[in-house]
């Protein structure tokens, strides 16, 4: 049995018998892990509200290859973000975040850029004065190419012509053109396909208060929606993309 330190973010907490915690967490170092808090809601404790998804902790645990569920020693809070629980659109947003990284990876897979991605989106959505839609639709974007699935956004997937205006193909999760779109009723108007153009190449640095009409946006999202709901396997039992899905109707 090893004692392991690193940092993570709160994907899932379970009620595990009067005062236990059944906890999934994405670590910096190991990937997805499952953790129990022994008497976490018991009085004088402080880990139980530490253990809220979304939260971004310091944790120590003990971890022994042939056991499934690892055991916690001690849990400290680096990140709380407290304007992104203000809001309800925020705050299915931020499910939604660590949803599809708990959906979409494996267990003790480390994958570093994940982690990071996570927590510095959530971060991000946690300004106040920042369009929470446009770092969403970075997000879905960076999160499909960080796991290696990246969309056609030049040319028609069907005959390859170079995108003059584009819709999106729901049976496929790809963009085509309006020659190949007679059954297309979801389509991206031309500001729409320039942002999801330009999103391809934006920093999450560059994201700032003002930047980017948000009827703009709402079209990228619902195209991301669909690509990686076909091209990524586990985003499909992502429950909270119902929500967004609704947000934006």
């Amino acid at each position: 049995m090893m004692l392991i330190s690193t940092n993570a973010i709160v994907l899932k907490s379970i009620p595990y018998g009067d005062s236990s915690i059944i906890c999934r967490l994405f670590t910096e170092d190991q990937g997805k892990i499952t953790v129990m808090a022994k008497g976490a809601w018991k009085p004088k404790k402080t880990t139980g509200p530490l253990l809220e998804p979304m939260n971004q902790i310091h944790l120590q645990y003990y971890n022994k290859n042939s056991r499934d569920i690892q055991i916690l020693k001690d849990a400290e809070l680096i990140r709380i973000f407290s304007i992104l629980r203000s809001d309800l659109n925020r705050i299915i947003l931020g499910q939604v975040v660590v949803e599809a990284i708990d959906k979409s990876t494996q267990i003790n897979n480390s994958l570093p850029i994940i982690y990071r991605l996570g927590w510095r989106v959530l971060d991000k959505m946690n300004h106040a004065d920042v369009n929470h839609w446009l770092v969403f639709a970075f997000y879905l974007y960076q999160l499909s190419m960080r796991l290696g699935f990246m969309p056609n956004l030049k040319t028609c997937c069907q005959c390859k012509s170079v995108f003059r205006d584009a819709f999106i193909d729901d049976m496929i999760g790809e963009l085509i053109c309006h020659e190949c779109s007679p059954k297309s009723k979801i389509s991206l108007s031309k500001k729409s396909l320039i942002f999801l153009q330009k999103l391809a190449y934006l920093h999450l640095d560059d994201i700032h208060p003002g930047m980017s009409n948000t009827a703009e946006i709402y079209p990228v999202l619902r195209f991301l929606q669909i690509f990686i709901c076909i091209h990524i396997d586990g985003i499909n039992r992502v429950r909270s993309l119902e929500m967004i899905h609704k947000l934006l109707i």
